[in-house]
């Protein structure tokens, strides 16, 4: 069974230091970037030379290593977005509240982000979000909420954290 992680970031990093497990998402969306980039790339132009169900195939595999890479982007974004709402809870200077919160919202932009592009992914191939024990772990109505609630959080939840209690 799979599940979601929620705000447990202890339980997803087990043994790793938070840093060293973000950084090690960060690595992997990375890699998967940069051989997305290299392979367009390489196959740029060559369309013309390849059968047309080559070439869907072809892209709809594309479509599932970035949707890899959007995942593992995300585990690293909710990893930060945990760490500094944890520690804007503790915070008590003004100059450490206002970086926090800057924190937050970056992570919070770039969550809305990651979603709609993940949006946009799945609403053309069904298989991305499919996960055999929940059937669909996610659906594009599921994505669709992700970018509400992100923004809700910009604009009603943070601007509350900006503010001493």
């Amino acid at each position: 069974m799979v599940r979601v992680p929620y705000d447990d970031l202890d339980g997803w990093r087990q043994v790793y230091p938070p840093a060293v497990f973000v950084a090690q998402f960060e690595k992997v969306a990375d890699g998967f970037d940069q051989a997305l980039a290299t392979i367009r790339t390489r196959i740029a132009g060559l369309e013309a030379d390849v059968s047309s169900a080559r070439w869907a195939a072809l892209a709809a595999e594309l479509r599932v290593a970035e949707a890899a890479a959007l995942h593992f982007r995300s585990t690293a974004n909710q990893a930060r977005f945990v760490q500094a709402r944890q520690s804007l809870a503790a915070a008590t200077s003004p100059a450490d509240r206002a970086s926090l919160a800057r924190q937050l919202e970056t992570c919070l932009r770039r969550e809305l982000d990651l979603a709609v592009r993940l949006h946009a992914l799945q609403s053309v191939d069904s298989r991305l979000g499919f996960e055999a024990s929940n059937q669909y772990y996610y659906v594009p109505l599921d994505l669709a909420e992700k970018v509400l609630n992100c923004q809700d959080l910009l604009n009603r939840w943070l601007p509350a954290q900006r503010s001493p209690s």
